[in-house]
Parts: C-alpha cells; structure tokens; sequence
C-alpha cells in the first residue's frame, strides 16, 4: 500500500484535531410552565400594562424534549415585574442538577386582544453555572406568554406560557385582515370599472 506524503499529513491532522478537547453540547429544551399567585398589570389593565407580575413561583409542567436536566414542577424565576412592551428586555433562570441556565430576552412581538395580550420573545440561554456534566453553548431561544383578564380591567389574570430552543413559525396573515384587503380591492375595481361606463 502507498501513501502519498500529502496523505500521512491529512491522517496526523485528523487525529489531532480529534484528540483536542470536546466540544460544548448544544442546548435543546422545549418545555412550558404556569405561575403560581396572583397576576397584576401595573395600570389593573393587561391591554395598556408596560409591566406584569410574574407569579411567584412559576413552576416547570410539561417537558417536551430537554438536555439541561430540567424536570416539571422545578422553579422558573421570570424577571419580575415582566416587561411586555414592544423592545423591552427580560431574563428568566431556572436550576438543575447540570447547571443554573440563564435566558436574556427581547420582546419581539405584541397582539393585543379586547381584554388580553400576547408576546413573542427572543434571546439567548446560556449555561451561567456548571455544576456536572459538560458546559452546554449558548443557544438561541424562543419564549412567548398569552394573558388573558377575565372581566376586563382590574379582573383576574390568567397566563400560558412556553419556552423553546426551536424558531416559531413565522406569523401569517390573519384571515379577516386578507379578506378585508380583498374587499377593499374588489371595491376600487367597482368603482373604477362604475367610472368608465
């Protein structure tokens, strides 16, 4: 068998570069949770709140997939009180027998309904304290919350939250808002149409 001088250079590179140190797990965690306490909005209305309450505790429930060694009903603490204006940013930590995990956070998003608003966040988590295991690289994540107040202002709020290391789907265009475009143009080409004849 001949090797070729290039070869041999090819084979000792390789298996230097395997033999360096391991790399970082990338961190996946899909997971939702609920706070436990009252909710308040600083101006008693969710639609024109700047803040909300976080809830205290907010514990872990469901788990879809996880490497951070999250488990359902361990504590998440939510910066509070939560911004949820257009901008603002946020952190939400949470600890496991891996590590303490840190999410910074930017409001992305904001809908606002009759007595209830919803936000899509971004950011970064990354891994602020290793305890065990392999320090895992900081992932880009995705974190969105809908509140909802019964009764309207100064009512009881209900939250839903979820957290993921996986993109949303891109928002599509709400149905009534298409359709109110295809009446508005159907309309002008009425009229047009009404001018000519």
């Amino acid at each position: 068998m001949i090797v070729s001088k290039f070869g041999i250079a090819a084979i000792v590179a390789a298996s230097v570069a395997l033999a360096g140190p391991a790399f970082a797990v990338p961190i996946s965690t899909t997971f939702n949770f609920v706070p436990f306490g009252a909710l308040t909005a600083n101006t008693g209305d969710v639609t024109t709140a700047t803040t909300i309450t976080a809830g205290a505790p907010d514990r872990v429930t469901t788990i879809i997939t996880d490497n951070t060694g999250l488990l359902s009903n361990q504590i998440v603490t939510l910066t509070d009180p939560t911004p949820v204006t257009l901008g603002a940013a946020f952190t939400k930590t949470f600890t496991t027998n891996l590590g303490t995990f840190t999410e910074n956070l930017v409001v992305t998003a904001v809908q606002l309904g009759a007595t209830s608003r919803g936000i899509t966040a971004a950011g970064t988590i990354t891994e602020t304290t290793l305890i065990s295991g392999t320090l895992l690289d900081p992932s880009p994540v995705f974190y969105s919350v809908a509140y909802t107040q019964n009764s309207g202002p100064s009512g009881q709020i209900n939250a839903s939250f979820n957290n993921s290391t996986s993109a949303p789907p891109p928002p599509g265009v709400p149905e009534p808002a298409s359709l109110a475009m295809l009446g508005v143009g159907l309309f002008g080409l009425g009229m047009a149409r009404r001018r000519r004849s």
